[in-house]
């Protein structure tokens, strides 16, 4: 990738917050292209988000977060994410919070993003948090270990 390069083809993409692609006034919606991006997404030191495709430059500038879940998917012993494109990963409790406009928040990517919840899975997730009177927190249970929720 040479980002001098004048021939580079260059992309910019918006991200609203309910995880919808944007370009050029439409919303995006190749599930296989979302998908790589998903995977592929780099934070640059200047905090762009940036993804290279077959050899194009992508930058992404997100509402709120680049990662938006949009679906969950309950197992007996975890939580998996359902991101734009149908990129999967499973949810790392430990990271679960409250955010801004009372929004459920987690880390993506082994940490390396914050993804936000959306309308759906937020009300879903709502359904299996718990409230422990005597420590005065809320949590969620899996397998049989409580996560606080940090943040409400």
């Amino acid at each position: 990738m040479n980002r001098d390069d004048p021939q580079a083809r260059v992309w910019h993409y918006r991200l609203d917050a309910e995880g919808n692609l944007w370009h050029d006034g439409s919303v995006f919606e190749d599930p296989n292209i979302l998908n790589f991006f998903m995977r592929k997404m780099e934070r640059l030191p200047d905090g762009r988000y940036f993804a290279l495709c077959q050899g194009e430059e992508c930058y992404f500038e997100p509402e709120d977060t680049v990662y938006v879940v949009r679906e969950l998917e309950f197992h007996p012993d975890r939580v998996d994410l359902v991101f734009q494109g149908g990129y999967r990963e499973r949810l790392d409790p430990k990271t679960l919070h409250v955010g801004r406009d009372n929004v459920f928040y987690c880390r993506a990517r082994d940490g390396a993003f914050e993804a936000r919840f959306n309308r759906k899975p937020y009300l879903e997730l709502a359904r299996h948090i718990d409230y422990d009177p005597k420590r005065h927190h809320f949590f969620l249970q899996l397998a049989g270990e409580k996560f606080p929720i940090q943040g409400v």
